[in-house]
């Protein structure tokens, strides 16, 4: 870390970073993650930082998408792994197996980065740099079962003594139960009959009968009317039993010191692993605080800009969330233009807030802590953030307010450089109102001299006043309903803010007399000045509502006129619908028209082959009207005289099918049936009719020399007489 990189406890305390942590900590799981989330501290490094947030910014897109984390939540083995230290030590059973889900939870986590790269870059970055080692997993399986018991298989001699035992155990169990059967039947024993004492099976024998029971006595109930005997027949067996099991734990604690030594040389591979889960259990528990807060991953500028849009006091909105509350975002930016803003205005109007988002984002970015703002916002890194805020009198030093104000000032001046981030809530209070605004004055010049960058609250006339001396100082002020005297907690750039002392006076009911008293006894310039900021606010917040008005009705005219666009765009689809279905049926129309002519010419001539070729030579003028010749080139020429050729011949081929079914006895008869048919009919106005060889019926509206004028609903046709043919006679 370079000289001045470093941000002050007392700035953390001031600005309630410890909360942060505290929020963040109750969402991890391990006790070491907890630790580790609680001691999380601002970094300096921007790419440290930008990788820090991106990683917990893809692991909050896999709780909000499909992509799921695999489970990853193992106890930490840190005692376990100073144990492969220690020579001749071993590990637990348990233990192991919490070693072994480690180890496949890094395998299954690799496998799961890879598969889904890109969503989860720079999680698989991370994890790259972890050797993979799944035999270890493998080794201790061998051993250790699901539920952290070494397993029968682990050695031959294990498998060979828990033989033993189980054989033991059963002829144990055959011997007392008879045991108890001949006693019982005696009246010896108690009604609990059998109990255990020291993992030794015992006759409950009612006191009177105790020397009648051959067997060692190992106790007796609290009111002395029942003993404990060990059957003399089991006694034996017993201790064989207890032999047996010595013999089974030291086995036991051999196979675990031998895979305790083969483990030894894994140790910094299980070390990064232990320290890579508890590193995204704190990511996680980042990630779950971020979900909460509305937290996004923020952009960082360039060039030296800090610009928060919509930007939210993360406890604030926590806290007023659980009342149902509102929380007014905030806009606030700070460049090379605009480094040092003064934020002035009524008490309780949330000034302290605004310094003090500003000052907790930042510090919660440069943590890797993802922050509530809009995705247009934009940050910078600071090397220090130096903050003076709220009550500061120190009583183990005996100094007041002022005083360790102006010691805090004096550090201030030692460290403050164009890379510091100050903040300094109600500047100059403490002293004498016109010697303490003095002095803040020639602070806030020295800070500005220095390039630094800063957020002051103040009520002092003579630092509103600055902003006119200096190009990189403004000032802004929280907007105030002066109708209702009431604030809204809106930060406005750009303007100094009156402190409404008088109006807020004559609100809650002061009387107007000792207003104008006090009024009196300030001095004219001072009071003129507040009132010139207060018709000011007023002016502003007109301007303001007229905007806002201006905006609503230049959106309502927006909608409507994107409404007209819509209602002409489906105005022409259904005009173009209609267009093309009035298209359709004139051109069936003509083509009945065309058939009927046809026919006509076929009844007067009688000649089947003259039909076929008009039909023929029809069919081809509509083909080109549909299927317009374009420019081809000389090879596509030769296909084309090839598929002509081709279908000169197909048509010769039809024309003869075709003259073979007219000369046929069936069709001639038809078509002689037709013709007398339509020669015998005499159309009358309001018969339903249609054109001969056509499919759409209308309706005769009216006659006239040969002709008739047919409705067809949506238009009307003029069809001679003789092509119509009758569907429907009016009644």
């Amino acid at each position: 870390m370079r000289k001045n990189q470093t941000i002050h406890p007392k700035a953390l305390q001031d600005l309630e970073f410890d909360q942060i942590l505290s929020h963040i900590a109750t969402y991890a799981r391990s006790d070491e993650a907890k630790a580790q989330a609680m001691s999380i501290t601002p970094k300096f490094d921007k790419l440290q930082i930008i990788n820090e947030l991106n990683l917990v910014d893809e692991y909050l897109s896999s709780l909000e998408t499909d992509n799921a984390l695999p489970h990853h939540y193992i106890n930490p083995f840190n005692e376990e792994l100073k144990k492969l230290d220690i020579e001749n030590s071993f590990i637990e059973p348990k233990a192991l197996l919490n070693i072994s889900k480690a180890v496949n939870v890094i395998v299954k986590l690799h496998v799961f980065y890879n598969k889904l790269k890109a969503y989860f870059p720079n999680l698989l970055d991370q994890i790259k740099a972890l050797k993979i080692h799944p035999e270890i997993a493998k080794m201790i399986n061998q051993k250790v079962d699901g539920y952290g018991e070494i397993k029968d298989t682990a050695s031959d001699d294990l498998a060979q003594i828990r033989r033993q035992i189980n054989a033991l155990y059963q002829e144990l169990l055959q011997i007392f139960a008879k045991e108890k059967r001949k006693y019982d039947k005696l009246g010896y024993l108690s009604d609990i009959k059998e109990s255990q004492i020291d993992d030794r099976n015992v006759l409950a024998v009612q006191a009177a009968f105790r020397k009648k029971v051959k067997g060692s006595l190992l106790g007796t109930s609290k009111t002395g009317s029942i003993v404990f005997i060990e059957p003399e027949a089991t006694g034996q067996l017993q201790k064989r039993l207890f032999a047996l099991k010595y013999d089974e734990k030291q086995e036991i604690i051999k196979i675990l010191k031998e895979l305790t030594d083969a483990l030894r040389p894994y140790k910094p591979v299980l070390s990064d692993y232990n320290r890579y889960l508890i590193n995204l259990d704190v990511i996680a528990a980042k990630a779950k605080f971020a979900q909460q807060i509305g937290g996004i991953n923020p952009s960082f500028s360039r060039d030296k800009t800090l610009s928060l849009v919509k930007a939210y006091h993360p406890l604030l909105k926590i806290a007023n969330e659980k009342l149902g509350l509102p929380v007014v975002p905030q806009n606030i930016k700070l460049n090379e233009q605009q480094r040092i803003i003064i934020i002035s205005g009524p008490n309780a109007g949330g000034k302290s807030i605004s310094l003090k988002t500003v000052g907790l984002l930042q510090l919660m970015a440069q943590s890797g802590i993802l922050i509530p703002v809009d995705n247009k916002s934009r940050l910078m890194i600071f090397n220090n953030i130096l903050t003076d805020i709220g009550d500061n009198q120190s009583i183990e030093n005996q100094l007041s307010t002022y005083s360790y104000r102006l010691k805090n000032m004096r550090n201030f001046l030692r460290k403050i450089n164009p890379e510091t981030l100050f903040l300094i809530d109600e500047f100059g209070t403490g002293s004498d109102p016109d010697l303490g605004g003095a002095l803040a004055e020639a602070f806030l010049e020295e800070f500005y001299r220095k390039g630094a960058f800063g957020i002051i609250t103040t009520h002092y006339n003579n630092l509103k006043l600055i902003a006119d001396k200096y190009p990189e100082i403004v000032n802004a002020h929280m907007e105030f309903d002066i109708r209702h005297l009431q604030p809204t907690y809106q930060l406005n750039v750009g303007q100094a803010g009156s402190s409404f002392t008088f109006e807020v006076a004559q609100k809650i009911g002061i009387p107007y007399s000792i207003i104008n008293k006090a009024k009196k006894k300030v001095d004219k310039n001072k009071v003129k000045f507040d009132q010139t900021l207060t018709k000011m606010q007023r002016e502003i917040k007109r301007m303001k509502d007229l905007e806002n008005e201006y905006q609503t009705l230049k959106q309502k005219l927006i909608e409507k006129e994107n409404e007209h666009i819509e209602l002409n765009k489906n105005l022409l689809q259904k005009l173009n619908r209609f267009n093309r279905l009035y298209q359709l049926e004139n051109d069936i129309l003509k083509s009945g028209e065309k058939i009927n002519k046809l026919f006509d010419d076929y009844f007067k001539h009688q000649n089947a082959k003259r039909l076929t070729n008009q039909v023929f030579k029809w069919a081809e003028i509509e083909k080109n009207k549909k299927f317009p010749q374009l420019d081809k080139t000389k090879k596509q020429s030769k296909q084309q005289k090839l598929n002509t050729k081709k279908e000169k011949e197909t048509h010769v081929a039809i024309k003869q099918e075709v003259t073979q079914e007219l000369k046929s006895k069936d069709v001639v008869k038809d078509l002689e049936k037709i013709e007398i048919k339509t020669m015998a009919f005499t159309p009358k106005i309001g018969d339903q009719v249609r054109i001969k060889g056509s499919q759409a019926n209308a309706t005769i509206e009216k006659i006239e020399k040969n002709k008739a004028l047919l409705n067809y609903g949506r238009f009307t046709a003029s069809v001679p007489l003789k092509d119509l043919e009758l569907i429907l006679r009016k009644k």
